[in-house]
């Protein structure tokens, strides 16, 4: 927000004015924005319509926005997402917006965008979805096979920018229309480091010693689509850790006891039986990315979320929970899981399927290279491609 005192220097030396504001940080706030245009050629508008889930989709992207060295601005439609985008990006343009009359004051002041992005569906994307005259792009939060990545809402986007292949495929099998909506491979620029690092065979690594990383999803919005392990996690852990010298880290979902209040004090049980059981194996903090761990690791346990293909850029086995009593509504690509990773159902078929591969027989080793390149598009990936497509749309103004 400009002062009066700082409005008199804009009026009388307003390229001082600039150059001062320039030095001292970038432009934040909600309503009270009519300079905002002067202060900073905006060409690309990130939106988030998310409260708290908002912090760990920001974390995604924001990292690559900043690396494009571009002219954008985060949209955020809650005030505890403003908050904490201010706290963890405060050398970004920032602006909280809660309501459409609002979205039309801050997008008013915005001369040059030419694009508006988003991480997530939301119901209140459609406030700016409503600017004809901007390219509107989705790029969601991870790629999955998760019915709620392939549905018609997706036609009200101008373009669809996807990790890989599969992303499309999963529309194609879908079987309905989605003329219109164009569909644009950009790799998945989080995982470069983790591609990178991860280059040689997995049993190569840690001096032949297993780090095995378990990422179980949250219990869902609905139960149908309820397709966490967390109802035998402890199971999990105790058999792997007593019939194999590994060691484990286990992740939680975020979102974990959203739904499900039982699954409230979860952190605390696992806490205690990994102290109890003395199991090598920690539990690590929610806000702590998946990333992190992934060039920590070379062996992963999965639910049916995201994190099955984040895990595939690490280059190594793959084992991925297929609960059995549950009609399994996915939006299915042309590499079901049972191409690249090992399914189980229950703690002993795991457990099975890990002395399989610890025998040395990794019979899916060669099928997950393929799948990285079509499920996150490996190459697009090594070639920054987001990042020069953003550069792109920014050069135009």
């Amino acid at each position: 927000m400009i002062t009066s005192k700082g409005l008199k220097k804009l009026l009388s030396h307003p390229r001082t004015f600039i150059k001062d504001y320039r030095n001292k940080g970038k432009w934040r706030g909600s309503l009270n924005v009519s300079q905002v245009n002067l202060l900073s050629p905006i060409t690309i508008v990130l939106h988030t319509g998310e409260g708290k889930p908002s912090q760990s989709h920001l974390a995604l992207w924001v990292p690559y926005f900043i690396e494009a060295e571009i002219d954008f601005m985060i949209l955020t439609r809650h005030r505890v997402a403003f908050d904490m985008a201010v706290e963890n990006y405060p050398d970004v343009n920032i602006a909280y917006a809660r309501g459409e009359a609002e979205v039309q004051k801050v997008m008013s002041k915005l001369n040059f965008v030419k694009a508006c992005v988003y991480p997530s569906n939301t119901g209140n994307n459609i406030h700016l979805l409503a600017f004809d005259e901007v390219e509107h792009i989705f790029i969601g939060h991870g790629d999955s096979d998760k019915s709620a990545s392939a549905h018609k809402f997706f036609r009200v986007y101008d373009q669809n920018w996807v990790a890989g292949e599969a992303h499309r495929d999963r529309f194609e099998n879908e079987g309905f229309d989605f003329r219109g909506l164009e569909f644009v491979q950009v790799g998945r620029p989080n995982l470069l480091e983790v591609v990178e690092k991860t280059q040689n065979k997995w049993e190569d690594r840690y001096n032949g010693k297993v780090k095995l990383l378990y990422l179980p999803t949250w219990e869902g919005v609905y139960d149908e689509q309820n397709y966490s392990s967390l109802s035998i996690v402890k199971n999990i852990i105790e058999e792997v850790s007593v019939k194999f010298d590994f060691s484990i880290s286990i992740k939680l979902h975020p979102s974990t006891g959203n739904r499900e209040l039982g699954l409230k004090n979860i952190e605390k049980k696992l806490t205690q039986l990994i102290s109890r059981k003395k199991i090598d194996g920690e539990l690590v903090a929610k806000e702590k990315t998946v990333n992190e761990l992934l060039t920590q690791s070379n062996m992963f346990i999965c639910d049916i979320s995201a994190v099955v293909s984040e895990s595939l850029s690490a280059n190594g086995p793959i084992f991925v929970y297929i609960p059995r009593d549950k009609e399994i509504k996915i939006s299915q690509s042309n590499m079901p899981y049972e191409y690249y990773a090992y399914t189980f159902s229950s703690v002993e078929e795991l457990i099975e399927k890990i002395e399989q591969v610890l025998s040395g027989d990794d019979y899916l080793e060669e099928n997950r290279n393929k799948a990285m390149e079509y499920i996150l598009g490996r190459e697009a990936t090594l070639n920054s491609v987001f990042i020069k497509n953003l550069q792109e749309i920014d050069k135009v103004k």
